[in-house]
């Protein structure tokens, strides 16, 4: 009969671990949550299953279960058959052939914890953090119950399964015995692609998580094999689980020979293991190969074995263990075992080896969970500097490494006002009078609806960069569409390869637009007289009446052209992008100006004034738009932001970029992540018991 226990009724603390900071969406995860997020779900089982092992071992503090395990052939079951009942060594099926051996876990226990059904429950929730597929009875048949002993050979489905057993022999024992089966065999499965490979030993990870149910264990080994690496894999297993549970090491086949059982005792092949895994020597137990009698005057294994186990010796049921350490009592033997055991204190044992592997377990969680926050957060700061170099890119100018601007309306305002301001008072009314700006602004308009700039290619519209830089007399331009950035942006390593061009330019066309709704309003007017103040004073007195004025005029009307240009939505879909240099236009028209009337060139000094006023400024708002529509953070965490231009003296200068606060959060369109950046709590409670 095959049945499943209760739901345990410990669990992982749901109480949360990671807080999300960017994007404040309220998001949180739990251990468990951030775990399956880091790709650790194993290690979330793991952690709950020693959980639940813990809970259940508090409660069991007076019921320990010893497991006893080892090498193919070795006497593991005629160990647990010497503690049974004669009823009970019946069912428990002996011998080398592989129809007698072990092929299944079995859980024989005092017949008193079945009869209980609290004790009962409480045994079933501990084997199922070990077993989760459930468990089955063992048949009081010794016919069937071999049937079931050996059921789980080249099925390892079965074998995961492990059976149950009552004796009433084992109420003197004072606990409960797992037969384990070994670890050698290899099992051949019926499905190639389930089959475990060279490197796999499924028998060692089921005995591995079997260990956590047991509290103490005797390891039965022949002499002849003491050396064999795979004993040591077996120790080192357990004392990963249990790194302070009791070790009984049962070396059996000892050959009865002059200086035994001491010599096998100082074996340095034995006190390595006993060294190495923490084994007593009290706890190193023999029996000798009784296969071998004295003849010819030299003894035999009745000659070394006690008396008293001679005279009960059974050929079927051997092997007889006893104490290898001198000294013992000469009455104690592995069926008085239950004389040394002390049930709470192995039991106290098994518990701080629980919480020891919870601590440790917690510590792994911790710094997957740590890699994984880590991890995303790199993400998120390889695209957000991505981002930045691509908005940096457009208001650069690739050749000089200089600023360029965004000639808005607003901004062309706010200039042509300051330098009529500043102009000498007899220009201030026929400038003001003139609109340069209004004038070109819807010529310029009129030049661009009338393309067909929907879909430009990059080359073409490299053409038409050329065209209006010769055509406006303009120093430098930057112009492109969405499309000609998404395609730049794609083959970048920084964008995410699963994103299409087209999605990348739907982006773009929503941040422009974006760009174009929010305008910067309002500027610096004290720092733009400054810099228009020193466009005046790079002239004399008649220079600036016939000079200054037409070159003035000249160059706002170019600057005009650029702001129809740039942001502006053609045939309903394509939008486009222009940036340019308004120091060099300005230049560019006063040199012109100044070789038509002969004089000297005036020199200005506007470009720094123009970096801070206007392309820093833009240059954050299309950033700022930029990451909401993309879905990256404006700023990471408390991170300055920094841009590196040159100025007119060609030297390389850098400057902090402030995100725009005022800007309100716009809806993403293309997200280049679906990662957060997540905080710790500060809560350091992490696993605890559930409240029902």
């Amino acid at each position: 009969m095959r049945m499943t226990s209760d739901a345990p009724s410990a669990e992982i603390d749901p109480r949360s671990i990671l807080t999300s900071f960017w994007p404040n969406d309220g998001a949180a995860l739990g251990l468990s949550e951030a775990l399956n997020k880091a790709g650790q779900h194993s290690l979330k089982e793991e952690i709950s299953a020693t959980l639940r092992s813990l809970r259940t071992a508090e409660k069991l503090s007076q019921h320990p279960i010893l497991a006893v395990t080892g090498q193919l052939n070795s006497g593991k079951s005629s160990v647990v058959a010497s503690f049974l009942s004669e009823a009970g060594r019946a069912r428990v099926p002996r011998g080398s052939s592989s129809s007698t051996g072990t092929h299944r876990f079995v859980y024989w226990v005092p017949q008193s914890w079945l009869d209980d059904a609290s004790y009962k429950s409480l045994l079933l929730e501990l084997i199922s953090t070990a077993h989760p597929h459930g468990v089955e009875f063992l048949d009081s048949s010794p016919e069937i119950a071999a049937e079931q002993y050996r059921s789980g050979r080249d099925h390892l489905e079965t074998l995961s399964i492990p059976l149950i057993a009552g004796d009433p022999q084992l109420d003197s024992l004072g606990a409960g015995l797992l037969d384990c089966p070994d670890i050698q065999t290899h099992d051949e499965t019926s499905d190639f692609e389930d089959a475990p490979s060279e490197a796999e030993n499924p028998r060692l990870d089921f005995l591995a998580a079997a260990a956590r149910v047991c509290s103490a264990f005797l390891v039965v080994w022949n002499r002849s094999a003491i050396r064999d690496r795979l004993i040591a894999i077996l120790l080192r297993s357990l004392r990963q689980r249990m790194a302070s549970a009791p070790l009984y090491l049962l070396i059996n086949m000892i050959r009865p020979e002059e200086g035994q059982p001491q010599q096998t005792l100082d074996d340095s092949d034995v006190t390595r293991l006993l060294e190495q895994f923490s084994i007593h020597t009290d706890h190193v137990y023999g029996a000798f190969d009784f296969a071998i009698e004295g003849r010819d005057s030299k003894p035999g294994w009745r000659h070394y074995t006690p008396a008293r186990l001679v005279e009960k010796f059974d050929q079927k049921e051997a092997p007889q263990f006893y104490p290898l350490e001198e000294g013992t009592d000469s009455q104690s033997d592995l069926l008085t075992l239950s004389n040394s055991l002390d049930t709470a204190e192995i039991q106290q044992r098994k518990v701080q080896d629980h919480r020891r592997e919870l601590e440790q377990l917690q510590n792994s969680a911790h710094s997957f969970i740590s890699t994984w926050v880590a991890e995303s957060e790199a993400e998120i700061s390889q695209i957000h500097q991505g981002l930045l170099n691509t908005c940096h890119n457009m208001m650069m100018d690739e050749t000089t490494g200089e600023p360029l601007q965004i000639m808005s309306p607003e901004f062309a305002d706010a200039l042509h006002e300051s330098l009529v301001r500043t102009a000498p008072f007899a220009l201030r009314l026929p400038l003001k009078l003139a609109k340069p700006f209004e004038k070109a602004l819807v010529k310029s308009k009129k030049i661009i609806t009338s393309l067909n700039l929907k879909n430009f290619s990059k080359q073409k519209i490299e053409d038409l960069e050329e065209k209006l830089k010769k055509n406006l007399r303009l120093g430098s331009l930057n112009l492109a569409s969405s499309e000609s950035i998404a395609r730049r942006m794609h083959s970048q390593r920084w964008c995410p390869p699963t994103l299409s061009t087209e999605e990348i330019e739907q982006g773009w066309d929503a941040a422009f637009q974006r760009f174009q709704q929010h305008p910067i309003e309002e500027f610096d007017s004290e720092q733009l007289d400054d810099s228009s103040k020193e466009y005046w004073d790079g002239f004399n007195l008649m220079q600036k009446f016939t000079i200054g004025g037409k070159a003035l005029l000249g160059t706002l009307g170019g600057l005009a052209a650029v702001a129809g240009i740039g942001t502006l939505a053609v045939d309903g879909g394509a939008t486009l992008f222009a940036a340019t240099s308004v120091s060099h236009a300005i230049s560019s028209g006063i040199a012109l100006s100044v070789t038509a009337g002969g004089t000297a060139v005036a020199a200005l000094g506007f470009q720094d004034s123009l970096l801070k006023d206007n392309t820093l400024p833009y240059l954050s708002r299309l950033f700022s738009i930029a990451c909401d529509i993309f879905h990256i953070p404006r700023q990471l965490r408390d991170q300055p932001i920094t841009v590196n231009y040159k100025n007119s003296n060609g030297s390389k200068t850098s400057h902090k970029l402030s995100p725009s606060p005022e800007l309100p959060s716009f809806p993403a369109v293309t997200p280049l992540t679906q990662n957060h950046l997540w905080n710790f709590t500060d809560s350091d409670a992490i696993l605890t018991e559930r409240s029902d």
